[in-house]
């Protein structure tokens, strides 16, 4: 199961042309393409017939194809024509005339391995491109498991066959299905095809229904099809949701299928998640409605990658913070300073980018920029220009991009239209620039001013700067004063904030409602500030319960692989104080920081419950004198650190968890040491 993986779903971009090439240079227009693939899951083999209509012949195209495909034939007019098969290229001359017809028959095997225990890896595919299993089948489309020609088609139908009781599904509508003797067939059509297809098939139960013009489908196995009722209500309370907010939705049908190894995609018209995934009670209101946002965002307009992946920074803000804000303001709030703490713990110079650069996530870090900080620069968007400004922006870009691809010049040009001002200049450093803002307040003073009281200092920010609308927050002894400064790109900016009631406080920017790095005193202890770390120790005590094999595997899945591990003995204080720190057990000869009281009892409570099945991962801040973080990894058997441990990288946010009775049973962080840019104005 993978946590990170299902609140951030990766989008696969699987660009079926050259990026931004002229057609001209892609080879004949594609009017038709027509796939039949049967699927052979005890040979992991597809058998393929793919039919495709060029315009016009008399040039020669090539088609991408998996390469260890066998070719068949390829056949023009009812005739062989020749070909070249190389690299996962097949290179053919097409003969003259319009409407030029080729069939290519084929075949391939796919049986990449699929982890049971994937937990120390950002790859949302977990290296599966493609496997035919009895399990199950998943043909992503950067397999390339059937010809793929550079050109999109104007028209695409798919057919899939299988062993009777084997439903497999793809992008487009349903157009046919039926088992006959011992096989089961599919036949699917996209109207209007994008990007490269995926194709899963499994022993599914089908439950489908109607809703404002979208059919619904959940392809799920026996043992999570009671669950069917559950995700289509959610699939079509976010799809209204969506459409009120952005248009029509732009596929013909949206599904839920179940993968038989964890994911979770979002594909056009469908959605992938692993079946554990699928269980968790909280997906239909967190994953789901990411995945259907996806539909808009990635799918429906895909992604011009030249200048960055924007969608996932737009899908996280659209779905993981924006349901959270129509919920409550404090689950806003919380959620904004999370990204800038997750940002500040897992971002250090020598792995941070800008967002022109991002392209999808491989690790902790590249995902806190890529979703995060991208999510943060929409919400900054969005306090700039206003709801209207800012909503009717995406309305007119699905409207004006829809089944094409946009950069973030696009997105930056539809917010500046509908702002009816020009934000290239403002937005230009945020996206072409690595880091942020370290802001702070400075020479700070009050002073009586006629009948009340003058409040100024000054913004520093060190080089190099950038131009910021700060908001500060006053408070007084009759209630709070909010200004927003206008921060130019300096390293000092004056501010001035008259009040009649005495002064109390002033806070920077104390709704997080802009991208900074924030202090590490804001910073409280969790278990991303292990997977940032650039100078982890892990240490094995006399009290550790597990072979040190399991321990190193423990700190891989936090992103430490490298991590250098050693015995108590030979740690000394100097080499303690020096690195974050995670011992194995507690240890002897050093003290660690205390741990609060409250997790001790949850602890103690879990062992008289479940007692040998039980594990506790708890990370510490040293005193304020000291830098860095002390962890303490408790296993109370082997058989729990095999269970559990594995687990601890998907609750990055929290500085606690603790296992046991086959689940997590508490979970929480400490309390951050101090406020960043907070000046007490008190007498």
């Amino acid at each position: 199961m993978r946590f990170l993986l299902i609140y951030g779903a990766l989008v696969l971009f699987l660009m079926a042309g050259g990026g931004g090439a002229d057609a001209a240079e892609l080879g004949p227009r594609v009017k038709v393409q027509e796939i039949s693939i049967s699927l052979d899951p005890e040979r992991h083999l597809v058998t393929g017939q793919s039919n495709i209509l060029f315009d016009h012949g008399d040039e020669r195209v090539s088609l991408s194809l998996a390469t260890t495909a066998q070719i068949d034939s390829v056949r023009a007019a009812g005739k062989e024509i020749p070909f070249n098969f190389g690299g996962g290229k097949l290179v053919l001359d097409l003969p003259e005339g319009d409407n030029v017809n080729v069939t290519v028959s084929y075949r391939a095997e796919f049986n990449d391995p699929v982890s049971r225990n994937p937990a120390a890896n950002e790859d949302p595919s977990y290296g599966v491109s493609a496997a035919i299993t009895a399990e199950g089948t998943f043909l992503g489309g950067g397999s390339h498991w059937y010809p793929v020609p550079a050109q999109v088609p104007l028209n695409r139908k798919i057919s899939i066959t299988a062993p009777a009781g084997i439903e497999g599904i793809t992008n487009g509508a349903r157009v046919h299905r039926e088992t006959s003797g011992k096989l089961t067939r599919s036949v699917w059509e996209e109207s209007r095809p994008v990007g490269v297809p995926s194709v899963c098939a499994g022993p599914y139960l089908i439950e489908e229904r109607q809703v404002a013009g979208v059919t619904l489908y959940s392809y799920l196995y026996r043992s999570n099809a009671n669950l069917a009722p559950r995700y289509l209500a959610a699939a079509a309370k976010y799809l209204s949701f969506y459409q009120e907010l952005f248009g029509p939705y732009p596929f013909e049908k949206f599904a839920i299928v179940e993968n038989f190894f964890q994911t979770g995609y979002g594909f056009p018209s469908f959605t992938l998640l692993g079946g554990a995934v699928i269980k968790l009670p909280f997906i239909a209101d967190t994953s789901l409605p990411h995945e259907i946002a996806h539909s808009w965002w990635g799918n429906g307009i895909d992604v011009d990658l030249s200048q960055g992946n924007w969608c996932e920074g737009l899908v996280t803000y659209l779905a993981d913070y924006l349901l959270k804000e129509r919920r409550s303001p404090a689950e806003a709030l919380e959620y904004r300073k999370q990204l800038l703490i997750d940002y500040a713990s897992l971002v250090r110079a020598e792995n941070d980018f800008p967002l022109t650069s991002f392209v999808s996530r491989n690790d902790p870090a590249s995902r806190a920029i890529g979703y995060g900080k991208g999510a943060m620069l929409f919400h900054m968007v969005r306090s700039e220009i206003g709801d209207d400004a800012f909503f009717n922006a995406l309305r007119l870009l699905a409207r004006d991009r829809m089944y094409a691809s946009a950069s973030w010049r696009d997105i930056v040009a539809a917010f500046s239209r509908s702002a009816g001002r020009d934000l290239h200049r403002w937005l230009e450093p945020w996206l072409s620039r690595s880091g942020g803002p370290r802001l702070s307040l400075a020479q700070v003073e009050k002073k009586r001013q006629g009948d009340g009281w003058l409040v100024t200092g000054t913004v520093l920010q060190p080089s190099p700067p950038f131009e910021v609308r700060l908001p500060l927050r006053l408070e007084t002894e009759s209630g709070a004063i909010e200004k927003v400064v206008p921060v130019p790109d300096q390293n000092a900016t004056r501010f001035a904030v008259f009040t009649s009631a005495r002064p109390k406080r002033i806070h920077l920017d104390p709704a997080a409602s802009i991208f900074r790095i924030i202090s590490p005193a804001e910073i409280p202890a969790t278990v991303n500030s292990l997977k940032g770390s650039t100078s982890l120790l892990g240490v094995i005590t006399q009290d550790c319960q597990v072979q040190p094999e399991i321990f190193k595997a423990m700190l891989a899945s936090l992103s430490q692989g490298d991590a250098r591990v050693m015995v108590e003995s030979a740690l000394d204080q100097d080499q303690a104080a020096s690195h974050d720190v995670v011992f194995c057990g507690k240890p002897q000869r050093l003290s660690l920081p205390s741990i609060p009281p409250e997790v001790e009892t949850a602890y103690e409570s879990a062992i008289a419950v479940a007692g040998g099945d039980t594990l506790l991962f708890v990370v510490l801040k040293r005193p304020s004198t000291e830098r860095g973080v002390v962890a303490l990894f408790q296993p109370e058997t082997v058989e729990s650190a095999k269970k559990y441990a594995w687990k601890i990288t998907h609750y990055g946010k929290y500085g606690f968890v603790i296992f046991s009775a086959g689940a997590i049973q508490s979970k929480g962080t400490g309390n951050a040491t101090g406020e960043g840019g907070v000046v007490d104005l008190s007498d």
